[in-house]
């Protein structure tokens, strides 16, 4: 019980820190457990969202999360990655480059999923089924994706 205690006091502190580093005004913002946080200064959260334990957030490329969006535990946000447009040149050199990434309000990113560099996912109420990796833009409402790569599963309208 005194070491439950402490991790709970602990993670308080963390929350806040958290809080701070990704420069949250909104009091809604639920934090569930430790966070993986990079580029704090380029990742945008909306309202009301909630990201669970291990969430890892790569801002290096700029993150825009609007409001209500939920992220499950284990899950990634990529927005830096290797460039691999001329790998047979480039191998050795493993350039970064950059990739935007958006994540549409009220979507919920299922426990494992992995959203990488450069996706935007601009429909509304958008769920990433659990373990999914999404390659590219999805532009519909009220879908659910998954698999690797994530495709369109159901159709809720």
């Amino acid at each position: 019980m005194f070491f439950d205690w402490i991790y709970k006091k602990n993670l308080g502190l963390k929350i806040k820190l958290y809080k701070k580093m990704l420069n949250a005004q909104d009091k809604n913002l639920r934090i569930f457990g430790p966070l993986v946080i990079k580029s704090p200064d380029k990742i945008n959260i909306g309202c009301n969202c909630k990201l669970n334990d291990f969430v890892f957030l790569h801002g290096g490329g700029g993150l825009c999360i609007e409001d209500y969006v939920t992220i499950s535990a284990f899950a990634k946000v990529i927005s830096y990655s290797y460039d691999t447009s001329n790998w047979p040149e480039n191998y050795l050199k493993k350039e970064h480059i950059s990739n935007h990434v958006h994540i549409g309000k009220g979507t919920w990113i299922g426990a494992g999923a992995i959203i990488l560099p450069g996706v935007k996912i601009t429909g509304e109420g958008v769920i990433v089924a659990a373990g999914s990796v999404v390659t590219k833009d999805i532009a519909e409402n009220f879908v659910l994706v998954g698999g690797s790569p994530a495709k369109v599963l159901k159709r809720y309208v």
